[in-house]
C-alpha cells in the first residue's frame, strides 16, 4: 500500500522539523519536502522502506524511523538539487517555446527565486527564474550550476508546479554552451555581437561597394537576387533593400550569421530535450535596423536555424525600438519566434504596447528588479550599507523614493557587478546578511515590485 501524504508529513515533522507545505510532493516510494530545522533548511524524504532517490542523496545528515516510516534528512547541495530535478519534473527548467509571454529574472544573490516564483501560480505567464551570463558568473564568483540549483530550491519551496525556465544568456564560447547544457538549462542565449563588424559603419558607399566586389560573383548574384527589386511583407508593413544598404548589411553581419549556424548545428540542432535558442544581436553603439533584423532572420531560417527568440537590449536599442517597435515585432512574428527584451524593467517605456504588437508572444527580461528591490530596502533601513552601494555605483545616495525610473536608480541597478564582486566593493556578504535579517520585508518588496511590472502587461 502506498504511503499516505498525511502520514508522511507527520513523520517528517516529528523527525525533521517544520514542513514547508507547498514543497510536499510525491516521489517513487514516498514523499519529499523541504523542512526548516534548527540548523536551517533541509531536504527530507519519507518512505516505507527505501525510496529510490534516497540512495542518490549526498550529505544525508540524519536517518530516523517514525512509526514504520523511514525519514532521510539531507543538505541542500548541488548533487541533491540534481536528484530533485530528476524525480520532480516541475522542479527542473523547461523550455518556453515560441508561444505566449514569459518573464525572466536575474537573482544575483540567490535570495529571491522563491518569492518571484510564487507570483506566477495560476498566471498565463511563465517565469524564467535564471538569466545568467558568463560575465555575471566571473564577476559574482557564482557559477552556472549554483544559479540553477538556487532556482530548483526556490521553485520547490514555492510549490510552483506550472514550470519555469532557466536561461544561460549572452554565451560566447563553446565551452560555456556545453556547461549550460550539462547543467540542464532550458534556454541557451548566444551572443554573436563579437562577430558583428562595426567598422563597416564608417565606410563610405564607394568603399562598401569595393569590399563587396571582393566576394565571388556567384555569391554576389545570389544576394542581389534574393533581396533587391523586391518587397517583403511583414505584418501590415513592407520592407525593401537599397543596393548599398544591402551590401553593407552583408559585410557587417555576414560573419555573425555564419557563426550562429556553426554553433546551432554543432550543439543545439539535435538535443534530446527541448531547448530555446535565444540570439542576442545588441551591440553598444549600434542600433539594429528593420532591414538588418529581417535579413538575419531570413538567412538563419533558410539554413534551418530554429530561433525561439531574438534578444534586444532595451538600454542599447531604446531609440531603435521607439521608432520601429511595430516593425521589429512584426519581423519576429513573421519568422515565428519571440522578441526577448533585455533590461525591460529599467529600459522599456511601455511593456503593454509590446504585448499588443507581439500579440502576447514576448519575453521580458527583468534583469534588475530583484536587485533593486534589495537596494531600496537597504536604503530605507541601513544608511551605511546603502552609502557603500552608492559609492560602488559612482553616485551619491539618492532618497529611496527616487530609485524608480531615475538615472540614480538605473546607475545602482547596473552597478551590481562592482558592488558584489569580491575583487571590487565586495559587498555580497553584507547584503546577504542584511536580507537574511529582513527576509519577510524583502519577500514583500519583491512581490510588490514584480507585481507592479506584471500589471503593466
Amino acid at each position: 500500500m502506498a504511503l499516505k501524504q498525511a502520514i508522511a508529513v507527520a513523520a517528517l515533522q516529528e523527525a525533521a522539523g517544520e514542513v514547508i507545505n507547498k514543497s510536499v510532493c510525491e516521489v517513487p516510494g514516498g514523499w519529499l519536502a523541504l523542512v526548516n530545522t534548527g540548523d536551517g533548511k533541509r531536504l527530507a524524504v519519507a518512505a516505507q522502506g527505501e525510496a529510490p532517490l534516497c540512495a542518490m542523496l549526498k550529505e544525508a545528515e540524519q536517518k530516523a524511523e517514525v512509526k514504520g516510516v523511514q525519514v532521510t534528512i539531507a543538505a541542500l547541495n548541488a548533487n541533491n538539487a540534481a536528484v530533485v530535478r530528476r524525480f520532480v519534473k516541475w522542479a527542473a527548467p523547461s523550455a518556453c517555446g515560441t508561444r505566449g509571454a514569459s518573464v525572466g529574472f536575474s537573482d544575483w544573490l540567490g535570495e529571491a527565486d522563491a518569492f518571484a516564483a510564487e507570483l506566477f501560480t495560476k498566471r498565463q505567464l511563465k517565469p524564467v527564474l535564471v538569466d545568467y551570463t558568463a560575465e555575471d558568473s566571473a564577476a559574482l564568483q557564482r557559477n552556472f550550476l549554483e544559479a540553477v540549483d538556487t532556482a530548483t530550491w526556490g521553485v520547490l519551496e514555492a510549490g510552483c508546479r506550472e514550470g519555469y525556465g532557466a536561461n544561460a544568456a549572452g554565451l560566447k564560447t563553446e565551452e560555456d554552451i556545453v556547461k549550460a547544457l550539462l547543467y540542464g538549462y532550458s534556454m541557451i542565449g548566444f551572443d554573436c555581437s563579437d562577430k558583428i563588424n562595426l567598422s563597416i559603419e564608417k565606410l563610405s558607399d564607394v568603399e562598401v561597394e569595393k569590399r563587396f566586389e571582393e566576394f565571388n560573383e556567384t555569391f554576389r548574384a545570389a544576394v542581389n537576387a534574393s533581396y533587391l527589386n523586391a518587397e517583403f511583407k511583414v505584418g501590415n508593413s513592407k520592407l525593401s533593400f537599397e543596393e548599398t544598404q544591402l551590401h553593407r548589411i552583408i559585410l557587417e553581419y555576414g560573419e555573425a550569421i555564419m557563426h550562429v549556424q556553426f554553433i546551432y548545428n554543432s550543439y543545439l540542432k539535435n538535443t534530446p530535450w527541448d531547448i530555446d535558442f535565444e540570439l542576442s544581436l545588441s551591440k553598444p553603439g549600434k542600433l539594429l535596423t528593420p532591414q538588418e533584423h529581417y535579413l538575419i532572420a531570413n538567412e538563419l531560417e533558410r539554413n534551418g536555424i530554429k530561433l525561439a527568440a531574438v534578444c534586444l537590449d532595451t538600454l542599447n536599442e531604446d531609440a531603435a525600438l521607439a521608432e520601429n517597435l511595430q516593425l521589429h515585432c512584426d519581423i519576429a512574428s513573421a519568422f515565428e519566434y519571440r522578441l526577448s527584451l533585455g533590461n525591460a524593467d529599467i529600459g522599456l517605456a511601455d511593456p503593454a504596447l509590446v504585448m499588443k504588437y507581439t500579440k502576447g508572444k514576448v519575453h521580458f527580461k527583468l534583469n534588475n528588479i530583484l536587485w533593486l528591490s534589495a537596494v531600496k530596502l537597504i536604503a530605507a533601513n541601513d544608511a551605511e550599507l546603502y552609502a557603500k552601494l552608492a559609492e560602488a555605483g559612482g553616485i551619491s545616495p539618492a532618497p529611496v523614493e527616487n530609485l524608480c525610473g531615475t538615472e540614480a536608480g538605473r546607475a545602482l541597478a547596473l552597478s551590481y557587478k562592482k558592488a558584489l564582486n569580491p575583487k571590487e566593493a565586495g559587498l555580497a556578504a553584507a547584503v546577504k546578511e542584511f536580507l537574511a535579517a529582513h527576509k519577510a520585508e524583502y519577500a514583500e518588496a519583491v512581490r510588490n515590485d514584480v507585481s507592479s511590472f506584471l500589471k503593466k502587461i
